[in-house]
């Protein structure tokens, strides 16, 4: 017990840590020209090793050719991750599923990151991203959140220059989407 409180304690402050290093702009981004359809698929055979994910079923649906974006690949995974680390906490079914699907606009390309859990209240949807923000009072230290992962995920998508929001039904799940600005290849 002692042990995770102790992890527990080191992920909340490394987390603090980054939150206020990400909020004055004291983050060092890595920018390069990245395949962002390839780095989903690595994410998702990432995923699907994970021992974390036993018992979840991960799709990807990504476009076949490639859709290159200006990011930092290292900021991108903590992305992916913070949101999937929230929709494991609070998967509740007993079939636990995530998707990741990929779609191409005109001068963006969007990610979606859905998962079947219990879903949020709508109300509670525009303040996911806020720090420290839980929907439900019963989301506490207890799942392992620190009520920042959601806040990291959007102060990092948009120092990318894309946005971030979501979708959720209550009893179907929520959907994380974030989109970042499309580049030609050579840039």
């Amino acid at each position: 017990m002692i042990a995770k409180k102790a992890e527990d304690m080191d992920r909340l402050i490394d987390e603090l840590l980054l939150f206020s290093r990400l909020d004055l702009r004291r983050v060092p981004f890595h920018w390069e020209a990245m395949d962002l359809t390839a780095f989903l698929r690595d994410c998702a055979e990432e995923l699907r090793l994970d021992p974390r994910m036993k018992g979840v079923a991960i799709g990807l649906s990504a476009l076949r050719g490639p859709i290159y974006v200006k990011a930092d690949r290292e900021k991108l995974r903590r992305v992916i991750m913070n949101i999937v680390d929230n929709s494991l906490k609070y998967m509740d079914k007993a079939e636990r599923n995530l998707w990741v699907e990929l779609s191409e606009g005109e001068r963006e390309a969007t990610v979606c990151i859905r998962d079947n859990g219990p879903g949020i209240e709508e109300k509670a949807l525009e303040q996911i991203f806020d720090r420290f923000y839980r929907a439900e009072p019963s989301r506490n230290t207890e799942t392992g959140g620190s009520g920042l992962g959601l806040a990291i995920v959007k102060q990092i998508i948009e120092e990318h220059g894309g946005r971030v929001w979501a979708e959720s039904r209550r009893g179907e799940g929520t959907s994380i989407y974030f989109s970042l600005p499309k580049i030609e290849q050579g840039e």
